[in-house]
C-alpha cells in the first residue's frame, strides 16, 4: 500500500531536506561517545572504560590469525569475529577523535591481546582477552571434511597397494 506523501507548501520540502542533512553531517547524538570496551564487552575495571584502539584491534587480529579454526570475519563470509568488530569499532573511535592512528588502549598495552584454545572431547574451546579479561568465547568443533580425509587417506593407501597388484599381473 502507498504511503501519503506530504503536498504543496514549500515548508514541508525545506524541513525534510534539512533533516536529510543533519544525520550526514554529524553522528547521531546517542553514538557521539566512543565505543569503550565496556560497552562492547562483558569486561570490567580499567579496560571497561577505555576506548577500543586501533592497535588493540590489530593484536587481535594478529592472534586470531595464529590459531587453527577461529571464525573467518563476516566480511569474508563467516561468523562474528572479535577482531573484526575491534577494528570497526577503533575506525568509530578514531573518526570521532577518542583515539589516534595507531594508537593501544592503556589496558590492553599493559596486559596484552591473546587467544588461548583448551582441547575438549570433539574440538576445541578458543578464548579471547583483552588485557587478562575475555572478550569472547566459543567452540570450534573437529573438522568432518578433515576426519574424513584422515580416513580416506588411509584407506586410499591400502586400496592403492591392493589396487596396484592386479594392475601388475594385468600386464
Amino acid at each position: 500500500m502507498a504511503q501519503p506523501q506530504p503536498r504543496g507548501g514549500g515548508g514541508g520540502a525545506q524541513m525534510q531536506q534539512g533533516q536529510g542533512k543533519a544525520p550526514a553531517s554529524a553522528p547521531p547524538a546517542a553514538h557521539q561517545s566512543p565505543i569503550k570496551y565496556g560497552d562492547a564487552f562483558a569486561v570490567k575495571g580499567d579496560l571497561a572504560g577505555q576506548p577500543i584502539a586501533p592497535r588493540d584491534a590489530a593484536a587481535m587480529r594478529a592472534a586470531e590469525s595464529g590459531v587453527p579454526g577461529v571464525p573467518v570475519p563476516q566480511e569474508s563470509g563467516g561468523g562474528f569475529s572479535v577482531g573484526g568488530f575491534m577494528e570497526q569499532a577503533a575506525q568509530y573511535n578514531q573518526a570521532l577523535g577518542a583515539v589516534q592512528p595507531g594508537q593501544a588502549s592503556d589496558a590492553a598495552a599493559r596486559g596484552g591481546v591473546n587467544v588461548a584454545q583448551e582441547a575438549v572431547p570433539g574440538g576445541r574451546i578458543v578464548t579471547e582477552f583483552v588485557a587478562g579479561q575475555a572478550v569472547g568465547q566459543y567452540a570450534v568443533a573437529e573438522a568432518p571434511a578433515e576426519q574424513a580425509k584422515a580416513a580416506a587417506g588411509s584407506q586410499g593407501a591400502a586400496a592403492g597397494r591392493g589396487g596396484g597388484a592386479p594392475a601388475g599381473r594385468r600386464n
